[in-house]
Order: structure tokens, then C-alpha cells, then sequence
């Protein structure tokens, strides 16, 4: 009696690509907690502020375009523009520590990181500045709208990959951002997901999340 032949349906073929799928972001996640899937992320789009600045070029209140040429961590690029290449600090956010001297890899770091990366590496991106146009290491600091509209900052926050971190005299948005962390916290998104045990940020005396490993270095 011949045997018969292995014919693959397509709902076969759908388990095994939805296996291979899984597998894939198991592997993305290693040792820190915390994953992304494209199909769960919240769209932010750049807020009228931000969509309005009318002026160009490397200044208070002004706009430039650029291209990213390597994302470092979740929160900081290098860019080219104009033939040089700068490094660029979002505006308003802090994603968890994965290369800071001294900090080990803090849950949901790996995550926001892949997360900037796949959005907005070697991509044309808008920059927008506010009053304070570089920081104390000559940083450009920025908002970051993708060419669809889509704004990186506030999906880093909506979406639970980051806190809110308003550094003077840029606090414009200082409202905005607040609103996006809360949603974020209440609807348990991203790192808000996780134990508060576990989180790379808590709550300091003033009610606002900041770095776990600052407040146990004061502890200390």
C-alpha cells in the first residue's frame, strides 16, 4: 500500500509562520523584560504645536530635515544634515538606561530601543526645536515627526516606552506629555505593565516617575 503524501493546508502554514512570528519577538526580548508588536502599537500623531513651526534651520522655535543615521538608545539618534552629523536628544521623554556607564540594562531598555530603531532608522525625519536648542552635551534636543505624520516622542510615551521628563526652558508640551503618561500608566501599556517592583521608574516624593536607580543611588 503506498503511502500517502503530507500536503500542507494553509491553516498549517499559518501556524507555522505565527510559530516562526512568536519565536522571533521571544528572541528580541533576552533577558530584560518588556516586547513590542507592531500590530499593538498606539499611532500618535504631531500635536498642533509642534505641527505648526513655520521657520527652518538649526534655531529656537525652528524646524529642520534630516536623516538618521543610527539610533543609539530609545531617546537619542545621530542624524545628517547639511553634510554634518549631529546627535539628537528627544525632547520631553526618558526611555529605561541600556548604555549608561555604570546603570545595568533596565527592563524595557532593549525594547525601546528596537522600537526607535524600526520606525525612523535610516528614514528622513522632521526635527522640531524649542526654546533650548542643545544640552549640556551639545545635543541637539528635539520632537521627531516621521514623514507620515506619526510623532516619536509621544508614541514612546502613549505606548509605555518611556517616561515623561520635562527639562527648562523647553515645557511647552509639559501638559500634553503628562495626559499621554497617564493613559499609558492606566491602561497598563509597556513597562506600566509590569510589577511596580520591577519597573525602571517610581514614583519620588513629588508624585513624579523618575529613574529607579536615581532614587536608590540617594537611598544609599
Amino acid at each position: 500500500m503506498r503511502k500517502k503524501k503530507k500536503v500542507f493546508t494553509p491553516l498549517a502554514a499559518i501556524i507555522i509562520l505565527l510559530a516562526a512570528f512568536l519565536l522571533k519577538d521571544a528572541d528580541l526580548t533576552g533577558t530584560v523584560p518588556g516586547y513590542y508588536n507592531d500590530t499593538e502599537i498606539v499611532s500618535v500623531e504631531a500635536p498642533y504645536d509642534i505641527d505648526t513651526v513655520k521657520s527652518q534651520g538649526i534655531g529656537s522655535n525652528r524646524f529642520i530635515f534630516a536623516k538618521v543615521t543610527r539610533v543609539v538608545d530609545g531617546d537619542t539618534l545621530e542624524i545628517q544634515y547639511k553634510s554634518k552629523e549631529y546627535k539628537v536628544r528627544l525632547l520631553d521623554v526618558d526611555t529605561p538606561e541600556s548604555v549608561k556607564p555604570g546603570v545595568e540594562e533596565q527592563a524595557y531598555s532593549k525594547t525601546a530601543f528596537e522600537f526607535t530603531e524600526s520606525i525612523v532608522l535610516n528614514k528622513d525625519v522632521k526635527l522640531v526645536f524649542e526654546k533650548g536648542v542643545k544640552d549640556r552635551y551639545q545635543r541637539l534636543l528635539a520632537h521627531v515627526v516621521l514623514d507620515d505624520g506619526s510623532y516619536l516622542n509621544g508614541m514612546l510615551v502613549r505606548n509605555g516606552f518611556a517616561r515623561v521628563e520635562i527639562v527648562s526652558p523647553n515645557s511647552k508640551m509639559s501638559e500634553y506629555f503628562y495626559s499621554l503618561q497617564d493613559v499609558a500608566v492606566q491602561k497598563g501599556a509597556g513597562l506600566w505593565g509590569l510589577p511596580e517592583e520591577d519597573r525602571p521608574f517610581v514614583k519620588n516624593s513629588k508624585g513624579k516617575y523618575v529613574a529607579r536607580y536615581k532614587e536608590t543611588e540617594k537611598a544609599s
